[in-house]
């Protein structure tokens, strides 16, 4: 198919559903109120603009609306199909406009950091404000490797970075593999890094892991990123002192270490030692998947290590946390199954159970079963949005340390001595950066 008629399939396919959702039983109600897609004042484009954004708010019985639509639609051509599962499959995030066209865009996602030249869906007139520097909060979709923009739910100014980054930021902490997603350079350098950062791991500590605590975790970690970034041997030092050990292990529900919500950078700062009890954390660093920190990672060891698991306060609570929380992957699984023989049969001791290592994996982490795991935290460190969000909150803690000097006006001289009045200078360059 040429570019244009696959936009005009995606339109027309557009319409089908959106007609799909208005009569059948299960949408009908619940899209007429969502959308309000019967008003006479909306154009096309919008109808459509509305009917995505649906399809992507909504599930039926865990299953995508538009896996809902194939399974009630019969007869579907191959090409329907594949523009069906493109749309399904779609990237959303934030994009900067680097070029526009006269029917579509030069695009740089802020997430995964790669350049895409898109075609519009619909027409360019829909996309208002969309200049150069300009963000774009859209879906692309990819189409017989064309990329098509469409489902463009904001667009705001180039000065608006700020909401942009923490947008991004935000959609990377539900999905780190955003960062690496249809970029294969950016994963490359991703194995790269770890592979370097193993070797540094087992410089510092002689070993894949270390338990400390959460209290002491932060000093470690820190320590040890400054030592791969800039070769300082604090982490060394911190080593040869003796890295602190819990005094106890068990178990207990705690708000653990994640970036979530709007102060996730804040969290991050905060770190472990943020936390008001105190507990025991792994720092494990696994080949081909990086560094991970691990609340109850001691606690969890002991369970197979100790003959008497059972005095271990909380024991088979801890094992159905790290089988059920999503944040541990498989492949923490397999290390520790991997360090103690007695792993198996300790776990179908506990959970009254019979499986195969292999069974418990599809059971339990079924979400990444045949899929590269890489750490979140050496996702993260790869992100250069991430670097950017965190290089800001570290300028704002620092200007809270600063002395407090006499309220300056907003027209009032700019104290930076620049000649220019300070809503027009710094005043204008802290309102950016807080963005």
């Amino acid at each position: 198919m040429i570019i244009t008629d696959k936009m005009t399939l995606i339109n027309q396919i557009t319409d089908k559903i959106t007609n799909f959702l208005l009569y059948d039983i299960q949408t009908g109600k619940d899209f007429k109120a969502f959308s309000h897609i019967d008003e006479k004042y909306l154009s096309e484009d919008e109808k459509k603009q509305r009917t995505l954004t649906y399809l992507y708010t909504r599930k039926i019985s865990g299953k995508s609306l538009f896996d809902y639509y194939i399974s009630k639609t019969g007869n579907l051509a191959q090409k329907e199909l594949t523009v069906i599962e493109a749309l399904r499959d779609a990237f959303i995030g934030v994009f900067q406009i680097q070029k526009v066209f006269k029917s579509g865009f030069e695009l740089y996602s802020i997430i995964n950091e790669k350049t895409y030249n898109v075609n519009a869906i619909g027409t360019m007139t829909s996309f208002r404000g969309a200049y150069i520097g300009a963000f774009l909060y859209c879906c692309l979709c990819k189409i017989d490797n064309e990329y098509y923009v469409y489902d463009t739910r904001a667009i705001t100014p180039s000065d608006k970075i700020g909401g942009a980054q923490r947008y991004a930021i935000s959609r990377i902490i539900e999905n780190p593999d955003l960062v690496f997603y249809d970029n294969d350079e950016k994963l490359s350098e991703i194995k790269m890094q770890i592979d370097e950062f193993d070797k540094k791991f087992q410089e510092c500590f002689n070993s894949y892991e270390l338990i400390t605590t959460n209290k002491f975790a932060d000093n470690v970690i820190n320590a040890f990123n400054e030592f791969c970034e800039n070769g300082n041997d604090e982490i060394k030092q911190i080593v040869d002192n003796g890295i602190q050990k819990p005094e106890k292990y068990e178990y207990f529900p705690t708000k653990d270490f994640n970036f979530t919500g709007e102060d996730f950078a804040k969290k991050s700062m905060a770190g472990f030692s943020s936390q008001g009890n105190e507990y025991d954390v792994g720092i494990v660093f696994i080949k081909n998947s990086g560094l991970y920190a691990i609340p109850f990672f001691g606690t969890f060891c002991k369970i197979f290590e100790d003959a008497e698991y059972k005095n271990i306060p909380n024991y088979d609570a801890c094992i159905k946390n790290f089988l059920n929380n999503d944040k541990i992957p498989n492949v923490v699984i397999k290390f520790v199954a991997e360090k103690y023989p007695l792993f198996l049969d300790r776990i179908n001791e506990i959970m009254q159970t019979s499986y195969t290592l292999d069974e418990l994996i599809r059971r339990y982490k079924y979400k990444n079963y045949n899929k590269p795991i890489i750490s979140p935290a050496s996702i993260l460190y790869s992100s250069k949005v991430f670097s950017q969000i965190m290089v800001k909150e570290v300028r704002k803690e620092e200007r809270k340390l600063e002395p407090q000097i006499e309220k300056v006006g907003r027209n009032d001289p700019c104290p930076c001595g620049s000649g220019k009045k300070y809503k027009k200078c710094c005043m204008l360059k802290q309102e950016q950066e807080e963005e």
